[in-house]
């Protein structure tokens, strides 16, 4: 089963400031092996920065220059070869929805901090000379006893005639966006009660370096009891990795994802959050840039389905190498 993802002693330590009511930030890495959970009393600014809806560690930060990123994304012969593998599973039944990702490597002669300081996003977090991230991605939230997730799929560039009609009414996008409502409805009855859809397929405006997105949303809600603080780190277990980055179901298709992808996400599309005392509050990880030594790279990607068109994809996953403003 993958429901057991993070080590016990991160469960417990969890748990433990949760029955505690200490407020701390979690950073888990997508296979659920790194993690960093300090009380926020603890995270210092030189080593850690975070601003999730406003709420942040440190002061604003007016960025000397607008930082100017170059990718040099991989061929698409390249792309293609691991879109085979998806799609070779998918024909066998063994994967309804994969999420393909690919790392690009970036000319870039800045720092993280200063993308950091430049970037806009509902999340935002820097670690020194390991990643910054810049997320429109909610996680979860859990407040008043109430646990909510809203997973994003289906994206168009919001300046083309009728893009708003296009996206909802597009075959390949409506298909994989029903299938994660389904994947997170099922992650979310693990752990909750009364679990429903409050709304389904809503559109939210993203502005980019490369012009407007919109990307397609839905908020589904579950009821937990109210011990929910003692048993933080054992709910997030079960919920991880997250569905809207892996795909469904998910044991097979993680397994797809390791085949097809044969690099390391660390840290990109694991999640991070704040659980300040009374409310938890988190994000998937996209929209991400890794340092590795001296040179960066833009990790990024999509959802595939039977109907994915792989030139369609390929030029998805380049859109999505922004930095958003």
């Amino acid at each position: 089963m993958i429901n057991m993802l993070l080590k016990d002693t991160t469960i417990s330590l969890m748990n433990s400031l949760g029955a505690q009511r200490i407020p701390f930030l979690f950073i888990i890495s997508y296979n659920g092996k790194e993690c960093i959970i300090k009380p926020l009393s603890e995270v210092s600014g030189d080593e850690i920065k975070y601003n999730f809806q406003g709420v942040s560690n440190h002061l604003s930060e007016v960025p000397s220059h607008t930082p100017i990123i170059e990718a040099y994304p991989l061929s698409f012969e390249a792309y293609q070869r691991k879109f085979d593998i998806v799609k070779r599973e998918l024909q066998l039944g063994n994967t309804y929805l994969t999420n393909l990702t690919v790392a690009t490597p970036l000319a870039y002669s800045g720092s993280l901090n200063e993308i950091y300081n430049t970037a806009k996003a509902k999340y935002k977090l820097w670690i020194k000379d390991q990643f910054t991230c810049f997320s429109p991605e909610i996680f979860v939230q859990i407040k008043d006893n109430t646990i909510y997730s809203f997973p994003m799929k289906g994206t168009i560039k919001a300046d083309i005639p009728n893009a708003s009609e296009t996206l909802l009414s597009d075959k390949k996008e409506t298909a994989e966006h029903y299938t994660i409502v389904d994947l997170i409805r099922n992650d979310l009855n693990i752990v909750s009660k009364k679990v429903r859809v409050n709304r389904f397929r809503y559109l939210d405006q993203l502005e980019t370096s490369k012009g407007p997105i919109l990307q397609m949303s839905s908020e589904i809600a579950g009821d937990l009891t109210p011990d929910w603080h003692d048993r933080i780190g054992s709910i997030l277990n079960k919920l991880l990795p997250a569905g809207s980055i892996t795909g469904s179901p998910k044991e097979s298709t993680i397994r797809i994802i390791n085949e097809s992808e044969q690099y390391k996400r660390n840290y990109y599309t694991g999640i991070c959050g704040i659980y300040d005392g009374e409310h938890l509050d988190s994000a998937v990880m996209i929209r991400f840039i890794e340092q590795q030594g001296n040179n960066y790279v833009y990790k990024s990607g999509g959802g595939i389905t039977s109907s994915s068109n792989v030139t369609m994809e390929y030029e998805e996953l380049l859109q999505k190498i922004y930095i958003p403003n």
